[in-house]
């Protein structure tokens, strides 16, 4: 069987679509789930504060330390629950650590000694945005938050997050505590591949049980797109709200219909909440609401394609059994080329028989769909090519030469 490839045919779109919309977002943008493409984008690239929206990251990368060891307990430590005045943090030119709390800010009620399970502070750090939960996961995780820090921001790094750099793993302001829209999303990219992932960040309501120092706890949604009311969307599956006076109001959502998974950035927000979902679903309705196109790449039938197959007299034709075509929406159209790669089978072999393969590939080397190259006529091999199949052909040869000059000799010597 031999192998090789060339490329066949390069594409590219007929235009450059996009979706065309206008939101109120500083920064926005709208990426497929699945592919990473980026269907449409406002300041998508621009640093900004993140606020809570830090939180997607902390969550992605303890889910990668815990390997799905949620019943996990962590101890809460004095420097986990420490605070301070957003008054004398500020008056302290941001000195102060970068993960103390704020004492207005959002918290679950965590005190020194408070022993917690990781599937709980995973709920409440994503579902009512506790920032002392999110200090306890990084000190427990990386001794010190400090440390799980610096390797949060090296993995985010990792997973292509490059204008990503924390500060502290739940998002209170400080001035170098910045990311991007487009980093937020690859952050939520990477976490929809995990299953627990998406449990956490879907789920609208759950119980703490008692702890050692605690009652029982009850956890609501922040974010109204999973919860029924003014701004529930019915195909939303999470992600993360975010606020504080620095960053706006702040969004990170995603949604799936029909199997589409779609993720909305929306970052900056000064004026009412209200503007924030509004323009999360108008830009998840662009998006699903675009008609899927069809290209013609080659149609069914005999092609211009053939091969030298050793053994076998002149080149091989080949067809297609039905047309070589892809489907895509209209703001994720990418260039392509179409490959094709032999598989020649062994000699003889009849007309319809696969060869070969046509793909599909886009700029990243994904292949977005293959078919088979089929013979158009058959191939019988050249008596050549019969022969020289034959093991010990070569022995053989020689043995029949041989016999016939000593046979001939034999002759002649009767002869004479």
């Amino acid at each position: 069987m031999r192998f090789f490839l060339f490329v066949l045919l390069l594409t590219s779109p007929l235009r450059i679509w996009g979706l065309q919309l206008s939101v109120e977002a500083e920064s926005a943008i709208l990426m497929n789930a699945q592919t990473g493409k980026v269907l449409f984008e406002k300041n998508g690239y621009t640093k900004i504060y993140p606020a809570s929206t830090t939180k997607i990251g902390t969550l992605l990368f303890a889910l990668h330390q815990a390997q799905g060891e949620l019943d996990r307990v962590f101890v809460a430590e004095q420097e986990a629950v420490a605070s301070i005045t957003p008054q004398a943090k500020k008056q302290s030119n941001y000195r102060s650590p970068a993960y103390w709390l704020e004492s207005d800010g959002t918290h679950m009620g965590i005190k020194k000694g408070e022993k917690l399970p990781l599937c709980d502070l995973f709920n409440g750090m994503m579902l009512v945005s506790a920032n002392d939960a999110a200090n306890v996961i990084a000190m427990g995780f990386g001794g010190s938050i400090p440390k799980y820090v610096e390797e949060l921001n090296a993995y985010l790094k990792s997973i292509g997050c490059q204008q990503t750099h924390f500060m502290n793993p739940h998002g209170l302001h400080h001035p170098d505590h910045q990311t991007t829209a487009y980093d937020l999303a690859l952050m939520t990219k990477k976490g929809l591949e995990d299953p627990l992932f998406r449990k956490i960040v879907s789920t609208v309501r759950c119980t703490c049980p008692q702890s050692n120092l605690e009652e029982e706890r009850t956890f609501v949604q922040f974010n109204l797109l999973l919860r029924q009311g003014m701004h529930h969307y019915p195909h939303a599956i999470g992600v993360k709200t975010g606020t504080t006076q620095a960053a706006g109001k702040n969004l990170v959502a995603a949604a799936n219909v029909g199997g589409r998974e779609l993720i909305a950035v929306a970052m900056g927000y000064r004026g009412q909440r209200s503007e924030l979902y509004t323009d999360a679903i108008k830009m998840f309705e662009a998006g699903f609401n675009e008609p899927k196109m069809k290209r013609l790449l080659l149609p069914e039938g005999e092609q211009n394609i053939s091969v030298k197959v050793k053994g076998a007299k002149g080149k091989v034709q080949t067809y297609l059994a039905e047309d070589l075509f892809y489907e895509f929406f209209p703001s994720e159209e990418v260039s392509v080329k179409v490959m094709a790669s032999w598989q020649i089978p062994p000699l003889p072999f009849v007309r319809g028989t696969p060869i070969g393969k046509l793909r599909i590939v886009d700029q990243e080397g994904n292949i977005i769909k293959e078919t088979a190259l089929l013979a158009w006529q058959d191939v019988n091999p050249t008596i050549w090519h019969r022969l020289a199949e034959y093991p010990n052909l070569h022995k053989i040869l020689f043995a029949v030469v041989l016999s016939s000059v000593l046979l001939l000799l034999f002759r002649r010597k009767f002869a004479s």
